[in-house]
């Protein structure tokens, strides 16, 4: 069935095939139309299908009701004349032998109602050849009523009337006979009818199916192509992919939730800007005072401004250290500002993984060496599909991580194995660990860890945040697991296969 669509045509982006040569994809005018119409195709195919079998049903019904009709008649008929028949000849023979009037009267009963039901049976629907038997008989009739009506009883003329009901007989026999065959050929017709109204039905049926299977391919696949891109759309937004324009296809208000959804994008972007520009510029606010305390501290710390007493001294350590802790604060605010940059690029490409960790592990080995804590390492070789500089990042937050929060004299063990798909590196320390309520915490932004153990160590609480962003970019994940000892923390990454290579393009 005919869809009306609506002469509004979608706005296409660039180099979209359809609007290649010129031609032009029109929509319906609105999603609302565009289901209305579709239902009501599928209505009216079925109001059609509907009306089409009650007519096969009312034409079966009515041709069986005739047939009924006919058969119920015609044999009530044909016996009540082969009836009457004998009851006339009955009355004509007693008359004859005692000629009473009265038993003429009755014979004349007899006829009256015999030429009633032959007139009936004569008017069904009957052969041509019956209808000539019922006028012979009738003709018979009269002739032999007309005789004994005036023949002296006894009468040689009136016997030989009498004798002419023999032949009366054979043809009400016959008429019997020939309408029960009519009765049974119309039976055999009423059931034929109904085998080919079932046919008929059936076909019917298939024929509709198949027009309903038609009309249902041309309707879900627009509804579900619309709501495929929608939810492309909607998914595009939440993963923070804000650089590519949405633009929708499909019924008019298909599009004008498109433009929203594009207006929502170019908003997002406008505030993800304004907060980039804010960083950055409330960083270099930060960095200019910053950088004239730190040259102070530090001319007060080589006494160039004269000399300091003990004090004093550890009041300018307090400053120095306090500066570099602020220094540390304001970059690792900048890091986490480049993370959230949902529009940044990543150089992917393959890396081994087990020596990229090694090379992390040695930028670390003063500091470890500082707290006497044992590394031990367990590493598979593994390819991954990476940002280097990226994943340099996350694998340094999770080791210094774990080197803050290990006891002097603890140990730490990273490890890496691969599964069909994915490397997975465990980073386990012999610190306090990490509670079930805030193993999910520990990854928001500025969250710290607020136990007795933790209290003391400074951090901007930014790390595993960055950390996480950059490892769901790179379609892997960081999880806090199970462990006996300290805290245990999981990195999964995509290796270096080509359906990986592809979800990365």
């Amino acid at each position: 069935m005919a869809i009306l669509l609506h002469k509004d045509v979608a706005e296409r982006p660039k180099g979209d095939k359809s609007a290649r040569g010129g031609r032009r994809k029109r929509y319906p005018s609105s999603l609302a139309q565009f289901v209305s119409i579709c239902l009501g195709g599928l209505l009216l195919l079925l109001v059609a299908a509907l009306v089409v079998a009650g007519v096969y049903l009312e034409r079966a019904t009515t041709h069986g009701q005739k047939a009924v009709s006919f058969a119920t008649r015609a044999v009530q008929y044909s016996i009540a004349i082969s009836d009457l028949t004998k009851d006339m000849e009955r009355s004509a023979r007693v008359y004859q032998v005692l000629g009473n009037d009265s038993l003429l009267a009755s014979y004349n009963q007899f006829r009256l109602q015999f030429d009633e039901t032959s007139q009936r049976l004569a008017a069904l629907d009957i052969p041509e050849s019956l209808r000539t038997d019922i006028e012979k008989m009738r003709v018979l009739e009269k002739h032999a009523f007309a005789t004994i009506s005036t023949a002296q009883p006894g009468s040689e003329a009136a016997t030989s009337a009498i004798e002419s009901f023999g032949e009366i007989r054979e043809i009400g026999r016959r008429l019997i006979a020939v309408n029960s065959q009519e009765v049974e050929r119309r039976v055999n017709e009423m059931k034929t009818k109904a085998r080919q109204t079932r046919q008929a039905l059936m076909w019917e049926g298939l024929i509709a199916i198949l027009l309903i299977a038609l009309l249902g391919a041309r309707i879900i696949p627009p509804l579900v192509r619309y709501i495929r891109e929608l939810d492309r759309s909607i998914v595009q937004i939440g993963r923070g992919n804000l650089d590519r324009p949405i633009s929708l296809r499909g019924p008019k208000d298909i599009r004008e939730l498109g433009a929203r959804l594009e207006w929502l994008r170019r908003q997002l972007l406008l505030l993800e800007s304004q907060k980039q520009h804010f960083l950055r510029h409330f960083s270099h606010e930060l960095k200019t005072p910053l950088t004239s305390i730190r040259e102070g501290t530090s001319l007060l710390s080589e006494e160039i401004a004269g000399g300091l007493n003990d004090e004093q001294r550890e009041v300018c350590e307090i400053l120095h250290r306090n500066c570099d802790s602020l220094q540390q604060h304001i970059e690792d605010l900048l890091k986490y500002s480049v993370s959230m940059q949902p529009f940044q690029a990543y150089d992917y490409s393959p890396l081994r993984l087990d020596e990229q960790i090694l090379g992390v592990t040695r930028e670390h080995k003063l500091q470890m060496r500082a707290k006497a804590i044992t590394l031990e390492t367990d590493l598979e070789p593994a390819t991954v599909l990476e940002d280097e500089g990226k994943i340099t990042t996350v694998l340094d937050n999770l080791l210094s991580n774990a080197v803050k929060f290990s006891p002097q004299g603890g140990k730490i063990t990273i490890s890496l194995h691969t599964t069909a798909q994915h490397a997975i590196v465990e980073v386990e320390d012999d610190g306090p660990g990490i509670a079930h309520g805030e193993r999910q915490r520990i990854f928001d932004a500025f969250y710290k860890v607020r136990t007795e153990q933790q209290r003391h160590i400074e951090g901007s609480g930014l790390g595993l945040s960055i950390a996480k962003q950059y490892a769901t970019a790179h379609g892997g994940d960081i999880d806090v697991i199970d462990s006996q000892r300290g805290a245990c923390l999981r990195l999964t990454l995509p290796l270096d296969t080509q359906e990986n290579r592809a979800s990365a393009t």
